[in-house]
């Protein structure tokens, strides 16, 4: 084979890819639309079979993104009990502009000085928010300081193939039953990286 024929094929199939690419997005596209009113009924998963009733994979259907309203007054209570050495004192934004800041604030002007949680702990104890808006402290007790709540499904999902899925998805691609469900879409990129 020349460099003209790898050239050639090289580019028809990538040309090829970017068609059934193009194609799979659309699709995608189209089912999260459905998969998000599925959602909504509290339908998480689908099985996915060929027009034979072959399994060769599922679909998880995915919630609506998390919204989290930290409850801070409920934290800093936390913090205070579990580890009060994180508070720290910080210049308030007025304090920031004030002439005599560094030497003086605590004895001259201490109503510029406000305690908050130490940023670095705060955004790791954040971060141990569980799903359902609970923090657990240090002896282990789940202290609810945040509510969460679900926006809307947007049918976002993922697809797992299972098991000898791509054979069989082969198969039922060269006996002609997928051609319904399918067919302009991938067809020419299937036949061109058909086995010689």
């Amino acid at each position: 084979m020349n460099a003209k024929t790898h050239a050639l094929k090289v580019g028809a199939a990538k040309v090829l890819v970017d068609i059934v690419t193009e194609g799979y997005e659309q699709l995608r596209k189209d089912a999260e639309k459905e998969f998000a009113e599925l959602r909504k009924d509290e339908i998480k998963a689908l099985s996915v079979k060929l027009p034979d009733g072959s399994e060769v994979g599922g679909i998880a259907i995915y919630d609506g993104p998390p919204n989290t309203q930290v409850n801070m007054k409920t934290v800093a209570a936390i913090v205070a009990n579990d580890a009060p050495e994180e508070f720290v004192e910080m210049f308030t934004d007025e304090a920031l502009k004030d002439e005599n800041l560094l030497a003086f604030v605590r004895d001259q002007l201490p109503h510029l000085l406000v305690t908050r949680i130490n940023p670095d702990y705060l955004k790791k104890l954040l971060k141990r928010i569980d799903s359902n808006g609970y923090l657990k402290d240090a002896a282990g007790t789940r202290i609810k300081v945040a509510e969460v709540t679900r926006g809307e499904p947007t049918g976002k999902f993922a697809f797992t193939a299972g098991p000898g899925a791509k054979e069989l998805v082969w198969q039922a691609w060269q006996d002609g039953s997928l051609e319904p469900v399918l067919g302009d879409l991938i067809r020419p990129a299937l036949e061109a990286g058909e086995p010689e």
